[in-house]
């Protein structure tokens, strides 16, 4: 059964409506408020703060195994929401995966998507609802998610926002992707959420690519995940560097995307064929 969190601020005949009949469509609809905490319910794991760094309710939005993938935003009124909400709900739509269905007036939805960019919004839909085409789409994302989880898990780590945006616009069609702009968000996201491999810039501030393996290498839980470097390093010395904490790869962003691409395919190939199902 697909899980839908249904973002609304208060419950109306027709978003009950819309609630019911998903539910007779054998979808699991939870229905919450637009507010960080009461959204972030249903996002963060249970007792994620035993052990694990702080929840912050601000604009990152971890999400956990089983969670709702699937979020429809309903508007109401006139459709302002704080902007913290925007950040947040962008948050989960870019960094973690995602897909936000909009309902609303025209002027409700172009308010909205003022604050997102095109690609974060899987679909959007002018009120009264096409009840038929929202459920086929809803089956069509729920498809994608699944043959993500499948197929594999990456955490994207990089400090150069476009980096981080192009490598993630090359994998997120084939593997479902975490991203974090430095190596202490590349923490916290592991602290929450288990990941089948790891890309990792070698230069950023603070906390440099090495020094973020070495933490990982040194964590019980953490340890034996794969790190592969996407780096434009390509000096000897950077690679003598971290060959003791024994990377999958070493690969440089001066690669074509297909190289790229063709190098994490292999990595997941060999591991299913170490592991089939």
């Amino acid at each position: 059964m697909s899980k839908v969190l249904f973002i609304t601020g208060k419950v109306s005949f027709i978003s009950e409506a819309i609630i019911n009949h998903l539910k007779e469509e054998k979808f699991e609809v939870i229905s919450v408020k637009p507010d960080i905490a009461d959204i972030s319910k249903h996002l963060i794991e249970k007792g994620a703060g035993k052990n694990k760094p702080n929840v912050e309710l601000s604009g990152e939005a971890p999400h956990v195994k089983n969670a709702p993938q699937i979020l429809i935003l309903y508007l109401q009124g006139s459709g302002n929401l704080m902007q913290n909400v925007l950040d947040y709900l962008r948050s989960l739509a870019e960094d973690k995966g995602a897909r936000l269905f909009v309902i609303g007036t025209q002027d409700e939805i172009s308010a909205v998507m003022s604050d997102f960019p095109p690609r974060a919004i899987a679909r959007t839909y002018v009120r009264p609802v096409d009840l038929p085409d929202l459920i086929a789409n809803l089956r069509k994302e729920s498809e994608v998610i699944e043959k993500l989880d499948e197929a594999g898990t990456i955490l994207i780590v990089d400090d150069d926002p476009t980096a981080l945006r192009s490598i993630k616009s090359l994998l997120a069609s084939k593997y479902k992707i975490f991203a974090a702009n430095s190596g202490m968000n590349a923490i916290t996201v592991l602290a929450r959420h288990r990941v089948d491999l790891i890309l990792l810039d070698f230069e950023m501030p603070i906390v440099n690519g090495p020094k973020v393996l070495e933490m990982l290498r040194a964590d019980p839980g953490a340890k034996d995940t794969p790190v592969m470097f996407l780096t434009a390093r390509s000096d000897k010395e950077s690679i003598m560097e971290v060959v003791h904490l024994k990377p999958e790869k070493y690969l440089l962003k001066t690669m074509s995307p297909e190289q790229i691409l063709n190098s994490i395919d292999e990595f997941f190939a060999a591991r299913r064929l170490r592991n089939p199902m």
